[in-house]
């Protein structure tokens, strides 16, 4: 498969390789830490991502966290500047140059350089071993130690940079000139797709498949971002609530048997159905926000009370009520989906804060209707139609599941 985007401009690149086996040998979580702590394999990977720059100067890494069996980053492209990026080489050559750098530091007995360099900080042990290895292949005197500590982590960035360049030569054989203009990304058949590609990774560390979903307007690389940023959270909020994150399938209730023969999926507080205080929250497109402004201030005081709001939260008028709920403690509410809730279903990182919290369910009854983006809605005008068809469907039902005739 091969992905589809413009090779203009810059290009956002959201990245995931997941260690092989789900194997927890990169960082740890403890709660009250904002960022994991790091193995001695997770160093190498903090590295290596900062050395990426160093290697192809047309691409950055942004933002990124190192998960105890996973690694998220945002790499942007400078499509302006070098035409040739290839972002899945570069992450299987990334993945390559971890492992090689481990094998290397085993063989020498060094550390992995600090990604932050601090006031105190001296030459690694790594610095000198591969200083050393450069010295040996080439036949340069090895360089003398660093003055100062900022000279110190520059010179650790140049190694972990040479070494990467050594990883991808040694891995596929050509010089990284000539490589890096090859096609990436494709199998058998000429498939092509777009977002959440997933492709092959040569190496034992990581998993066979790589992660890569495109991000194509501001709105999603802000998602993206703050994923990023708040994926060490949601991991210790899953690890301290697994029951609440469970993704119930065709849920057995009374509120719910009404609707029968259609069946709902749901994740989070289940017993927000047998309240008797639910109530429908429908916002329309025609005003803006400022025109609801009342009506979202009623909306939050009824939640204040004990009151359950029901609602798609989809119109603007609906997100802020719904953002407005989220800044309210004692608020607790359910939101319906327009689309399938898969069976390994993923809330944001929002809505996984407050599932934790036992504040909120979240139900679907659309099965064999797949999520779509706002992109997806532009290039397909019959998904996009088959999305406004079921937020009318789900709006409906959302009325008719505040009805307590039935309890």
């Amino acid at each position: 498969m091969k992905l589809e985007y413009s090779k203009h401009g810059r290009q956002f690149f959201f990245i995931t390789l997941a260690v092989a086996e789900r194997r927890a040998v990169l960082s740890r979580l403890a709660p009250g830490v904002d960022r994991p702590e790091l193995t001695r394999l997770g160093e190498f990977v903090a590295a290596a991502l900062l050395a990426v720059h160093r290697v192809w100067p047309a691409v950055t890494i942004s933002n990124y966290v190192i998960m105890p069996d996973h690694i998220h980053f945002l790499l942007i492209a400078n499509y302006d500047r070098d035409r040739a990026i290839a972002p899945l080489f570069i992450a299987h050559r990334l993945a390559d140059a971890i492992e090689m750098a481990q094998e290397g530091a085993e063989r020498t007995g060094a550390c992995a350089p600090e990604p932050l360099a601090c006031a105190s900080a001296a030459p690694e042990p790594l610095a000198d071993a591969m200083a050393q290895e450069g010295a040996e292949r080439t036949g340069a005197s090895a360089p003398e130690p660093p003055a100062s500590a900022s000279a110190a982590h520059e010179l650790l960035a140049d190694m972990m940079a040479r070494r990467i360049l050594l990883a991808v030569e040694a891995t596929v054989g050509k010089p990284l000139q000539t490589e890096s203009k090859l096609r990436f990304g494709e199998r058998k058949g000429g498939e092509s797709g777009g977002a959440g590609a997933r492709v092959p990774v040569r190496s034992v560390v990581f998993a066979r498949d790589c992660y890569i979903e495109l991000s194509f307007d501001s709105r999603q690389l802000k998602a993206i971002r703050h994923y990023i940023k708040l994926n060490p959270a949601r991991a210790l909020w899953k690890s301290s609530h697994p029951d609440r994150f469970i993704c119930h399938r065709a849920i057995k209730s009374r509120r719910l048997a009404r609707f029968a023969p259609r069946l709902f999926d749901g994740i989070g507080a289940l017993p927000l159905l047998g309240s008797p205080f639910l109530f429908h929250v429908r916002l329309t497109l025609k005003k803006s926000v400022a025109e609801h402004e009342e009506a979202i201030a009623g909306i939050v005081e009824k939640a204040r009370r004990g009151m359950i709001p029901v609602s798609g939260f989809i119109s603007p008028g609906e997100v802020e009520a719904l953002r407005r709920l989220k800044a309210e403690p004692r608020a607790r509410f359910i939101k319906l989906l327009p689309c399938e809730l898969p069976p390994r279903y993923d809330p944001s990182a929002e809505d996984s804060r407050e599932i934790a919290a036992g504040r909120l369910l979240i139900l679907s009854c659309f099965r064999g209707t797949p999520a779509i983006t706002s992109l997806d809605m532009k290039r397909n005008p019959a998904a996009a139609h088959a999305f406004r068809r079921n937020c009318l469907a789900m709006n409906d039902l959302a009325a008719q599941l505040c009805d307590n005739a039935a309890l």
